[in-house]
């Protein structure tokens, strides 16, 4: 798969000069070079799943990676605001060569326009560099893409509580337990034990 690397440099440390810096300290993370798209269209209000991203570690050391969204290339849209992106889980720390997917999630809110959204997907490496009082960063980004038009967000037609489950889950327990006790042949019979004369007359005296 073929990656997009983008090198990071704080201080305004010169792109020239962190070319040879990083390959020397052998410290990188890499993204998909697909763009991050959403199938079909989105709607105000609803909740998506993005297909995940593609992270790798391509330097030697091990990285734990973040996720940021930033637009950072040129692209045709609406800038996505990065609260509308969540990411449910990170992966651990990536070792040599090591790769995850990381899944991300769009919640578009009730009064989001119509029309074409777009960002980057930044993944941001731990690792950094210090080289002449300078900090140097690695990161790698992707595009993210998706479409949303007017309309309501489709919604789930049945949709009952917990507790009314809960009940009809324990009503076919007992309607099957009585079904097999028929199978079984198993009878219960149920007698009331008659009451004693003396409990009945209250017992006898003597003149």
């Amino acid at each position: 798969m073929h990656l997009r690397l983008w090198l990071a440099v704080a201080f305004g440390l010169l792109a020239t000069m962190a070319a040879p810096i990083a390959a020397r300290a052998s410290v990188g993370v890499g993204v998909q070079a697909g763009p991050v798209r959403l199938p079909g269209v989105a709607h105000p209000g609803g909740t998506y799943s993005l297909p995940p991203v593609y992270v790798v570690n391509t330097g030697t050391q091990p990285e734990s990676v973040t996720i940021r969204i930033e637009r950072i290339s040129h692209g045709t849209g609406r800038t996505i605001p990065p609260s509308w992106i969540h990411v449910p889980a990170m992966p651990g720390q990536l070792t040599h060569g090591q790769s995850a997917r990381i899944p991300l999630q769009l919640a578009i809110p009730a009064n989001a326009k119509a029309g074409q959204y777009f960002s980057d997907v930044v993944v941001k490496g731990s690792g950094a560099l210090f080289a002449g009082g300078a900090n140097l960063g690695v990161a790698a980004a992707t595009d993210l893409q998706f479409r949303v038009t007017a309309g309501a967000a489709a919604q789930s037609w049945f949709r009952v509580p917990a507790w009314v489950l809960a009940a009809m889950a324990g009503i076919v327990v007992l309607a099957a337990a009585v079904v097999l006790a028929g199978w079984s042949g198993i009878r219960i019979r149920i007698e009331r034990e008659p009451a004693t004369a003396g409990a009945a007359g209250g017992g006898s005296s003597e003149a």
